[in-house]
């Protein structure tokens, strides 16, 4: 028993040594992500995570969930194959098919541009792969083949257990570098980029993207709600990017002297990540663009205000999108006129104001019609009938402060504009309608296009502008109704409840709805019109795409919409003005 117990023993020990030998070691040298192997003078980066989990993310997707329907999937692998038979070119040029480029990735992609000091920025591509498939060494191939082809110097060079093809180009300092490692693939046009990524992959002390103070703020604010990595994620230093640009070129340099009076010398950086098909969104997207303190030129201008978020009153219960967006005026337009005077001149803006606006109007634009809104704009699309290109009507909306006040301005306008506007009235309420002057010319595609009719009313205590008096009308129907008002729809209460939660304790000075499923219905009305597909047959013999579509919908006629509906969710976004800079987010909800 004794000599069985030393034997077993003796087995844990030999396993416990090929774990610290092998085990460990791989570990240790194991490829860091690219943000802690990008130099910290990176000027742009993209990555994403994961290419393959990205690609199962996305057949889970919305998108996906469509293509893969039993009833649209004939109708979708006919039109990919239509689109890889007009890409077979890609064979003959790269020696491989589509179908096995798209194969290549197999885990972390990044682009990057690296901007050493006093160097031309390199290029860098980090792409995770099976380094021995023949895929890869056909694209090396071609690779080698077409730099020799210009005349290249090739010599290779040993470097932290990687050996590293460099090719110098005829051009002076200009450079071409590869190196196979593990699984990665490494690419850029700078020697010396590639060695310090190199030092870096073996944990030696660099400075990182990871650890430059403006990427990992934005990083940092982009994370959201998430546990989950992003599933792709940039960066921008876009004031060093503009400075290396513009370097040695006369009209950069005077552009570069502009940006401390715009007060774009304040940008620090701009970046975010995007999420697919977490539990509870189909797609969330954070960017962040931070700036310093204090802020100065456009960014006093952009004042944004934090407030309610719920619909007017007139917002139609079936609207296609809401954006609500809410400006301070009385800090913004002071820092406007102080910007713009600046550049050109003192009362420049006044000037230019009074001969656009001012007289055209016959009414003194700044004082009264600046000087009597509240700040807060919305807009709202809705779909008018029957399909057309531009069914998509919109309607904005300018809160007043004093609507009885604004009345008598609007009546100078009004009779100023006399012979460009007809008054109209719909139930109580008058509206003025622009003058058509003239029919629109015959063409072809007419039955594809909306004429539109401008129309304009003061609702409530709101100056309402549309670009179709049949929105309009609606609006004041919905007005006089509040109970079907966008406001009261449950997709709607679903997005500001969401809204609430991505603010960071901000309210947002921005906010929009979105129902795709609305925007998708045009597109399949517009799809299935028999306007469309004469165009689409006359087009088919000129463009193959549109050929290849044709013969698609001809052979696989779409579904019924209501199959594509299901898959549809709403959606919204949100702007706000925090103490590190502006936040964007936007998502769409997963519809189960």
């Amino acid at each position: 028993m004794e000599t069985r117990h030393n034997l077993f023993l003796f087995r844990l020990f030999g396993v416990l040594v090929l774990v610290f030998l092998v085990v460990l070691p791989r570990q240790a040298t194991a490829r860091p992500p690219a943000p802690r192997l990008l130099p910290s003078e990176t000027l742009v980066y993209l990555r994403i995570a994961n290419v393959p989990e990205m690609i199962e993310q996305f057949e889970q997707s919305t998108w996906g969930r469509i293509a893969q329907d039993d009833q649209v999937r004939p109708l979708v692998a006919h039109v990919f194959a239509a689109l890889l038979e007009a890409a077979e070119g890609i064979e003959g040029t790269l020696g491989v098919t589509p179908e096995e480029l798209l194969a290549v990735p197999e885990g972390e992609i990044a682009l990057a541009l690296v901007g050493p000091d006093e160097e031309r920025p390199a290029l860098v591509l980090l792409l995770d792969t099976d380094l021995d498939s023949p895929t890869v060494q056909e694209l090396l191939a071609r690779v080698e083949s077409g730099l020799a082809e210009q005349g290249t110097r090739r010599r290779t060079v040993r470097s932290e257990g990687a050996e590293m093809v460099i090719h110098q180009l005829p051009q002076a300092n200009r450079e071409f570098a590869y190196i196979q490692k593990d699984r990665t693939l490494i690419l850029t046009s700078s020697e010396r980029v590639a060695s310090e990524l190199l030092l870096a992959w073996e944990g030696q002390p660099r400075s990182r993207l990871s650890d430059n103070s403006a990427y990992a703020a934005i990083m940092k604010r982009c994370g959201g709600e998430l546990e989950e990595p992003p599933t792709a994620a940039f960066f921008v230093d876009a004031l060093e990017l503009t400075r290396r640009v513009a370097r040695g070129s006369v009209p950069g340099q005077v552009f570069l002297a502009l940006l401390n009076p715009l007060g774009l010398d304040g940008i620090r950086g701009i970046g975010g990540t995007l999420s697919l098909v977490t539990e509870q969104y189909d797609n969330l997207v954070n960017v962040h663009l931070l700036l310093q303190r204090p802020r100065r030129g456009v960014f006093e201008v952009t004042a944004l205000q934090g407030g309610e978020v719920t619909p007017e009153n007139w917002v139609p219960r079936d609207a296609v999108s809401y954006t609500s967006l809410r400006w301070d005026i009385e800090q913004g337009y002071p820092a406007l006129r102080a910007l713009y005077d600046a550049i050109r001149g003192g009362g420049a803006l006044r000037r230019d104001v009074d001969q656009r606006f001012s007289i055209p109007l016959g009414i003194d634009f700044e004082r009264e019609f600046l000087g009597e809104l509240t700040g807060r704009m919305s807009h709202t699309s809705w779909m008018v009938r029957p399909a057309r290109l531009n069914s998509r009507a919109n309607l904005v909306g300018f809160q007043l402060k004093d609507p009885a006040r604004f009345r008598s301005t609007w009546q100078k306008l009004t009779s100023h504009l006399g012979g460009q506007l007809e008054r109209r009235s719909w139930g109580m309420t008058e509206y003025w309608q622009l003058t058509q002057t003239a029919s629109p010319a015959s063409t072809p595609d007419q039955a594809l296009v909306r004429q539109p009719d401008p129309a304009f009313a003061l609702l409530g205590d709101y100056l309402l502008l549309s670009d179709s008096s049949e929105l309009l009308r609606q609006a004041v129907i919905t007005q006089s109704d509040a109970s079907v008002s966008l406001g009261h729809e449950l997709d709607y209460k679903l997005i500001a409840s969401r809204i609430r939660r991505q603010d960071g304790g901000q309210s947002p000075g921005l906010f929009s709805f979105d129902r795709p499923e609305e925007s998708m219905r045009l597109l399949y009305e517009l799809a299935v019109a028999d306007a469309t597909r004469d165009q689409l047959a006359a087009q088919s013999t000129a463009n193959p795409l549109f050929g290849a579509l044709d013969g698609a919908l001809r052979e696989h006629p779409l579904p019924p919409f209501s199959v594509i509906a299901r898959y549809l969710a709403p959606g919204g976004s949100l702007l706000t003005d925090e103490a590190t800079g502006f936040h964007y987010t936007r998502f769409t909800l997963r519809r189960q």
